[in-house]
């Protein structure tokens, strides 16, 4: 009598396998979401920000040229009701004029940028340097973007070739060309081209 061969199934083809095979699928994707549930709770916080940027640099432009860049150690953003802009572990903030040369520059220890009111607010050693090389020291400072000025109610010094004065208060243009000094003391030494002269304290 002929011998008839039977075929047998291979390992994991037979038909119990498939069930076997659908639970194991199903066993690892519930694995993964867990774990991408665990990794979401260690690193997204509640309140949290939506991004985080490190040794970050942002380029802002005016009809094609760039009028002012903000660096920052690190960058937080958050959206939501109220958006904001957290910058922490040093900010440097520099104006460029129609020429992009630079003609402010601003560091801090820290800010925070609130696009609802169009300002950006620094504090903590803030230093703010002319083209002139004239520099003023505060605890804080607002830049008013739509207005373009700055502005402080903090003590102040502003160190000159000449001077040095001493004031609580300052307002300023946003590149610091121009200022105006509140409750100053010290002797002051002013002459026709002066930035503090009264001739030069509108932009």
């Amino acid at each position: 009598m002929p011998h008839r061969s039977h075929p047998s199934a291979l390992p994991g083809h037979g038909p119990w396998c498939r069930p076997l095979q659908a639970l194991v699928v199903l066993a690892l994707l519930v694995s993964c979401k867990n774990d991408l549930d665990r990794v979401r709770a260690i690193e997204v916080a509640p309140n949290g920000p939506d991004r985080i940027t490190t040794n970050a640099e942002y380029l802002y432009s005016d009809s094609g040229v760039v009028r002012n860049r903000v660096r920052a150690a690190t960058i937080a953003e958050y959206g939501g009701d109220q958006p904001r802009t957290l910058m922490e572990g040093g900010v440097e903030l520099t104006f460029f004029d129609e020429q992009g040369r630079a003609s402010g520059r601003l560091t801090a220890r820290r800010g925070e940028i609130l696009p609802a009111k169009n300002r950006m607010e620094v504090e903590e050693n803030v230093v703010f340097t002319n083209a002139k090389g004239e520099k003023l020291e505060t605890e804080q400072l607002t830049w008013a973007q739509d207005s373009g000025r700055v502005f402080t109610d903090r003590p102040v010094k502003v160190t000159r070739s000449r001077d040095i004065i001493y004031g609580k208060g300052l307002d300023a243009a946003q590149d610091f060309h121009w200022y105006t000094v509140r409750k100053i003391t010290g002797t002051l030494f002013i002459d026709r081209n002066d930035t503090l002269a009264p001739k030069n304290q509108s932009p």
